[in-house]
């Protein structure tokens, strides 16, 4: 071995200290106090070449190995050549030998730094810009990189970290929550984007309606459901939370993967009775709110897309949740309306068609009985196809929409 030892190393600096008068107590050059002073220990260490003639001021031994030399307890200077080891251990082998040495957390003997373990004897992890194959997909150890994210995955839109020339990233691909699947923003920027949002409070057609419309553009619903092939209104009372909110106003939106497609409120007309879940568009008994003309507090519902204009506004029939036709009357068209719970939003005119129907597969007490209701299947829970659908059809059954409706009263 080459050059010097640790140990002899720290000789030659506490042998240059010597020269200045100062002497180490250090049992690894042969002395150790014992409890009368300085005595010489066991240990046989060969005689050190020291440059000291000072024979005289030290009650240390010595020992005179020639002229002008003597052998004395202060620490040796060495002259680079390495001499016998005294006895404190090899030196640490080298990182890549296959050997875990002190100092190394590994020593896997290859010269792979992907692994497990890294070529200077640390275990991989992430940030110590290594990219450990099927651990990591990347690793910018530890300084920021839009490219990689800090957990070592590579930076994509939807995993919850703002990374690049995303604007925003919420962590799902929902683009009608303020933050666009793409990851861009779109809400609150003053423009109220059917294809992005449901609606936009810095939008000025929703000045007045801050109440229907959340900082994250978003209606805020009293009633919101996705509409499936599967059967999706749990339960007769799937709109009472609507029936009973406080307010004059209500709004009903229609949205899929497209955007939205059906937006519009309207006021609740001022009437004696109060809108409950008995009575709520229609002031009759219960056997006669199937009738669209016993509605007397309909709701005119008026536009809010301007991408589709319509100069004809819409109704909004709301069955209460004991409706239900006369048993001489459960046949006719539309009487299925009116059993419990239901929705139907006309054409203004219209009696035999509508635009948009919300009601459960089957009605508290039967099934629906319009026209092909049963024949199309449990998605036509909520139906809607933008044009006015015959009610009572069986050749032209509701067309089945399969995407989210939201009703707000406010």
């Amino acid at each position: 071995m080459h050059g010097l030892t640790w140990m002899h190393r720290s000789a030659w600096i506490a042998g240059l200290v010597g020269l200045g008068g100062c002497q180490i107590e250090n049992p690894a050059f042969g002395f150790d106090r014992d409890s009368d002073g300085l005595s010489a220990s066991a240990a046989t260490t060969e005689p050190v070449l020291t440059t000291s003639t000072d024979t005289g001021t030290t009650d240390e031994p010595a020992t005179t190995t020639g002229p002008g030399t003597t052998l004395t307890g202060e620490p040796p200077l060495t002259t680079g050549v390495d001499t016998e080891d005294s006895g404190t251990g090899p030196a640490p082998s080298s990182c890549g030998d296959n050997v875990l040495d002190p100092g190394e957390a590994c020593d896997d003997g290859d010269d792979i730094d992907g692994n497990d373990c890294t070529n200077q004897c640390t275990v991989a992890e992430c940030g110590d810009g290594i990219v450990h194959e099927g651990q990591e997909a990347c690793d910018a150890g530890g300084v920021p990189d839009d490219a990689c994210t800090p957990s070592c995955t590579l930076a994509a839109c939807g995993d919850g970290l703002q990374t690049g020339q995303e604007q925003c990233d919420d962590g799902n691909t929902d683009a009608f929550d303020g933050c666009t699947g793409d990851c861009k923003l779109s809400c609150n920027d003053g423009v109220f984007e059917p294809d992005r949002e449901e609606c936009d409070p810095s939008d000025p057609v929703f000045a007045d309606l801050l109440a229907l419309c959340s900082e994250t553009c978003e209606l805020k619903s009293c009633f919101r459901m996705t509409n499936t092939e599967d059967k999706d209104l749990a339960g007769p009372d799937w709109f009472d939370a609507c029936a009973t909110a406080p307010g004059q106003r209500i709004a009903v939106l229609l949205r899929d993967q497209a955007g939205v497609q059906y937006l519009r409120f309207g006021l609740k007309p001022p009437s004696m009775f109060a809108w409950t879940p008995s009575d709520m568009t229609s002031t009759k008994p219960p056997a006669d709110q199937w009738k669209f003309s016993s509605h007397d507090r309909k709701v005119e519902l008026t536009d809010l897309l301007f991408d589709k204009p319509d100069p004809l506004f819409d109704v909004l029939h709301a069955f209460g949740d004991d409706s239900q036709p006369k048993a001489s009357e459960a046949a006719t068209c539309p009487s299925s309306l009116g059993d419990g719970y239901a929705l139907a939003i006309a054409p203004a005119g219209q009696s035999t068609h509508a635009r948009v129907l919300l009601m459960p597969f089957a009605g508290n007490t039967m099934p629906r009985n319009l026209g092909g209701w049963l024949a199309t299947g449990p998605g036509v829970e909520l139906a809607f196809n933008g044009a006015p659908m015959p009610l009572c059809s069986a050749d032209d059954p509701p067309t089945p929409f399969l995407g989210t409706v939201a009703i707000a009263v406010f």
